[in-house]
Formats: C-alpha cells, structure tokens, sequence
C-alpha cells in the first residue's frame, strides 16, 4: 500500500516562497551571519549563497560599516525598529534599491532588496513630461490673453469686463498649478481653496476648514472657477471690500453609503450689507451652473444682509471623493 506524501514543512514551505519573489531576500543571526540567501539575491549580487552562508555580512561587506544602512541594521537587531527607505546601490552604483529591514523572532534581521531604478526612472520621465504640459498651458493661457486683450482692445467692453476676464484666465492658470502639484490626477480641496484666497490676503481674510477631499482634474477646475468668482465678487462689493470683512469657507461630509454627500459653505461677514442684484450676471452663472453641473450638485447663493452665504451639496464620486488634503485655518 502507497502511503500517502508528506507535508512539507514550514522551513520547506517558507523557502519556496522565498525562492518564488523577485525580491532579494537574506536573513542574518544575532552574530550576524548569511543564514538565509534566496535566489534573488544570488542573482542581484552575483554570487552563489554557497559562498555567502555562514559569513559575516561585515567582512564580506565592510564598505557598509559607517552607513545609515549599518545603523539601520542595528536598530532592527539591537532595539527591534523596522525600517523602509531607498538608497544607491553600493555594489551597482548604477541601480537604486528599496531596502525594508525589520526585526526577527528570537532575533537576527531580515533585509528585503528591491531594485526600483525603472520605477524611478519611470517617475521622473513622468514628471518631465508633466512639466512640459504644464509649461505648454501656461503657454497657451498666455497666447489668449493677449489675443483677448487685442480683441477686445477699442471694442465695446468695459474696462471691468475686461479685467474680469483676466482674471478667470489666471484662476485657471492657478488651478493649473495646482494640479500639476499632483501630477494631474487632481486636487485637494483645501489647496484650490487656499490658491483662490492668495489674491485676497490668504489666511488673514479666510476661515479654511473641512476634512481631507480629494478632487479630479475636471472637479477641481471647476471649484477653482467658481471659488475664483466669489471672492472675486467679495472684493468688489462684499466681505473683501473692507477691512473688517472676512470669508469663511468649511465643509464637511454627511449621510451613508451611496448617500454619502460634501456639504461646502461659503459665508461672507463683517462686510457692507448687500442686497440681491436684479440681474444675475456671468460669474453667478458661472458660480451656480458651472458647479451644479460639473459636480451634479444642488447649489444656492443667497445674498443675505450680513454677507453672501453660498451652499453646496454634491455626492461623492470617484471625481470627488474623501483623501488627499489637508484642512488649513
């Protein structure tokens, strides 16, 4: 009768996962000694783990000794801190590693060596490119402003129309910087807030507050646009008009599940006492429409006595989601 195979052990189950990673992994004993040597690191260092086990890591590689990598080491064997960070490669210079070094049970250190050069390369070809669209739109925003300005110079437009103009051309340009920060995969919340009040005295005339909120690139212009149009209106003829005035600008995030919705204010107060204009003009169309659509958002601007109050509902959604940000004040 065939008896049935065994199973393999731990020790025999834990060296095939290791010989299975693509990392370079190797262990050390509290005198430390290679105890461990996987394939991937005979094949990262050139050597066979024949001629590593059993062998000081410090007398096979004593270029080491004096690096934050030592130190790290003996933080991991010594006080039990794990550590994660990238380096050159001190045996190929040309390559940058990933090295996470962490404690073992009953003692000793494990390093795991991750190459990362593509990876890295990969980021800053990334970035160069990012910066070359976001020098081409600033380029591009430029050109129209001065084709508007020409346009529009001697034509039947006001002075104010004018400037308005361009000044929703450099809330865009801002917006811009704003997402390149990101590499355009959009926006926190409070940074487009916080780029829209720096015309305005910034945090000196702003109240800035609500929970991380992370915008796409489409989302994040538009509450550009449309934060851009209330301060601007607040400097004209609200809040921002005097010395006193101040914004208040706050979120926060409400309901269950799909029902999960952002709820902005925008408060103006201590300014001259408005009223509700008898036409509604471009910038509160824009202000309405432009975030009601974009963010399929119920919105209302009232002008109250004491200031303009601007609400926002607008459901979460992969373009406007909890994350990425920080709240300010």
């Amino acid at each position: 009768m065939t008896e049935p195979p065994s199973e393999p052990s731990n020790e025999a189950r834990l060296e095939a996962v290791l010989e299975s990673v693509s990392d370079g992994f190797y262990a050390l004993d509290t005198a430390w000694r290679y105890v461990v040597f996987n394939r991937a690191a005979e094949e990262y260092f050139g050597v066979p783990r024949k001629a590593m086990l059993g062998r000081n890591i410090w007398e096979i590689f004593p270029q080491g000794i004096g690096t934050p990598f030592e130190s790290h080491c003996r933080a991991a064997m010594d006080k039990g801190v794990s550590t994660t960070f990238e380096t050159p490669s001190r045996m190929r210079p040309d390559r940058v590693v990933e090295l996470r070094i962490v404690p073992m049970r009953g003692g000793g250190v494990a390093i795991t060596l991750t190459d990362v050069t593509e990876r890295r390369n990969a980021d800053a070809r990334q970035r160069l490119l990012v910066n070359e669209l976001n020098h081409r739109v600033k380029n591009s925003l430029a050109t129209v402003q001065a084709i508007a300005a020409q346009s529009l110079r001697g034509a039947d437009v006001s002075d104010e129309a004018r400037e308005r103009f361009m000044a929703r051309l450099m809330a865009l340009a801002r917006a811009n910087d704003v997402l390149v920060a990101e590499t355009w995969t959009g926006a926190s919340l409070t940074a487009v807030a916080a780029e829209m009040a720096k015309p305005h005295g910034d945090r000196e005339r702003f109240t800035i507050d609500g929970p991380d909120m992370h915008m796409g690139p489409e989302t994040a212009t538009a509450m550009a646009l449309g934060l851009h149009e209330l301060a601007t209106n607040a400097a004209k003829y609200g809040a921002l008009s005097t010395a006193e005035g101040h914004v208040s600008l706050t979120w926060a995030v409400d309901g269950e599940g799909e029902a999960r919705r952002l709820r902005l204010t925008w408060r103006e107060g201590g300014g001259p006492t408005v009223a509700e204009p008898e036409t509604r003009g471009f910038g509160s169309r824009l202000i309405e429409r432009g975030l009601a659509r974009t963010l399929k958002a119920e919105v209302r601007l009232a002008y109250e006595p004491t200031g303009v109050v601007f609400t926002l509902a607008a459901p979460l959604n992969e373009s406007l989601s909890e994350g990425v940000g920080a709240a300010a004040s």
